[in-house]
């Protein structure tokens, strides 16, 4: 039943007045603002992708897609001021590498075990959003593209 109304078909409901076709208007997407600088991430994408390590407001991000439960996390991808850049460890991306340390995480930010075990990257708040209603209030939003 909620798949059916994240199909991403339709139109814009009347009275949206900004229109923006990069994406169909009832696309799903997860909104992400770091440091006033956002970004639309697809949940089609997300759901490609997975693990996608990203720069957004000067800043590392990392965004963590967990297919079996269609749950998505961010975090600043930053610990003690050095970049990680992460991997998924097995098929549900529930399990993460970092590719600095060879720390395992887990898909909330917590580093289970390894050098960094004990560690925790800081959580970033998505924005569960039709593509017409996010790109209507960020007119200068940045939309998500798998790398070719």
């Amino acid at each position: 039943m909620i798949r059916e109304g994240l199909s991403g078909r339709g139109a814009a409901p009347t009275g949206v007045l900004r229109k923006d076709d990069r994406l169909p208007p009832k696309a799903m997407v997860l909104g992400l603002d770091v440091k006033g600088s956002n970004k639309a991430f697809p949940l089609t994408a997300l759901r490609d992708a997975r693990v996608i390590n990203d720069q957004l407001g000067g800043e590392p991000i990392l965004v963590v897609h967990q297919p079996g439960s269609d749950t998505t996390t961010a975090f600043l991808a930053l610990l003690n001021g050095r970049t990680l850049k992460f991997s998924a460890s097995n098929r549900d991306s529930t399990e993460l590498t970092d590719n600095e340390t060879h720390s395992r995480w887990d898909a909330y930010g917590n580093c289970t075990s390894g050098p960094l075990a004990g560690s925790h990257l800081t959580p970033l708040i998505l924005e569960p959003e039709y593509w017409f209603a996010w790109s209507e209030f960020h007119s200068d939003t940045g939309v998500y593209r798998a790398a070719r």
